[in-house]
């Protein structure tokens, strides 16, 4: 606050006046912006629940865009690039209460995010695990491995692409599981029956690939001690992959096969995480600077010349 100075006003006489910088005062009514009339409260939740939205409420849609965009961009990349395993909480169980700092930061982008809570207690049911025969017939695109396997080796015979069929049959004392994949290996077309063997990854589960495991239908010129196994992966359905918790197996695999761009995923689902957080503030708060209204306030009135000091004059002399 700056010394109080005395000014000479009307000739009336000496009077007293405080002198103060420029301080913000509300904005008159004819000079209120659009988003000034609306609850920031239902701003704030908004802008939480989905990225751009509580500005779209105030009516700020060039920085909702901005918003929308630019966020859910940087999280659904992220996602792509760690192949739909990337944002996840593992259950939450009696040995193991408690969020991971990843997913907490993550969990900034609102309703996408949180949908990982949900998919956790799907994901934690007796009823979710490896499947070794089928309740329902598949038909799905396939591409995976055939293997050759002995009691000493497992070779890779080619590489498959295709469509695969099966179904499982309780006719006898112990289910059957048969099947056919129609495609290529290597290039060169293929048809193989299949018998037996079934393992399937279990059907909620991070990754939007589902692991698929069938031995091929021994023929009769091939090694007693040999035999064919095709391993490779089948479509996981959305719902059932998106923020799930994924198998250990899955994480190190993509660990291994990603190696630092696995990193850059998760980085990328954090750094939306948090620009949504900003822009939480933004649409509570409003710009950062202002909105251009700040005045100075109008001068305090002074005192009367019979409330002067008598030394007054002469200090204002000097």
């Amino acid at each position: 606050m700056r010394p109080a100075r005395f000014r000479a006003e009307d000739g009336v006489g000496l009077h007293l006046d405080e002198s103060c910088g420029l301080m913000p005062v509300p904005p008159s009514d004819d000079r209120r912006r659009p988003w000034e009339e609306k609850n920031v409260l239902i701003a704030g939740v908004l802008a939480y629940l989905v990225p751009g939205l509580g500005h779209f409420y105030q009516g700020r849609m060039f920085k909702g865009l901005i918003y929308f965009v630019c966020i859910l961009g940087a999280y659904f990349g992220g996602m792509r690039l760690g192949e739909g395993a990337v944002v996840y909480q593992a259950p939450i169980r009696r040995d193991l209460k408690k969020v991971s700092l990843t997913f907490l930061g993550q969990s900034g982008v609102g309703l996408p995010s949180l949908v990982a809570l949900y998919q956790s207690r799907r994901s934690d049911t007796p009823e979710n695990h490896d499947e070794f025969d089928l309740t329902e017939p598949i038909s799905a695109p396939f591409t995976g491995r055939l293997l050759t396997t002995g009691p000493t080796r497992d070779d890779v015979s080619g590489e498959l692409v295709g469509h695969i069929e099966l179904k499982t049959s309780r006719e006898g004392s112990l289910p059957e599981t048969r099947g056919v994949f129609h495609g290529t290996k290597d290039g060169q077309p293929i048809e193989l029956e299949l018998s037996g063997g079934l393992k399937l990854d279990r059907p909620i589960s991070g990754g939007f690939q589902r692991g698929l495991e069938m031995h091929v239908a021994h023929s009769p010129d091939q090694h007693p001690n040999e035999a064919m196994v095709i391993r490779g992966s089948i479509p996981r359905p959305f719902f059932d992959a998106f923020n799930a918790p994924p198998d250990p197996a899955l994480v190190q695999d993509l660990h291994g096969r990603l190696g630092k761009y696995y990193d850059l995923a998760i980085a990328f689902t954090l750094i939306a995480g948090f620009l949504n957080v900003l822009a939480i503030w933004d649409a509570i708060e409003g710009p950062a600077y202002g909105f251009g209204d700040e005045q100075p306030p109008p001068p305090n009135p002074g005192p009367d010349r019979t409330d002067v000091p008598a030394n007054a004059a002469t200090v204002a002399a000097k």
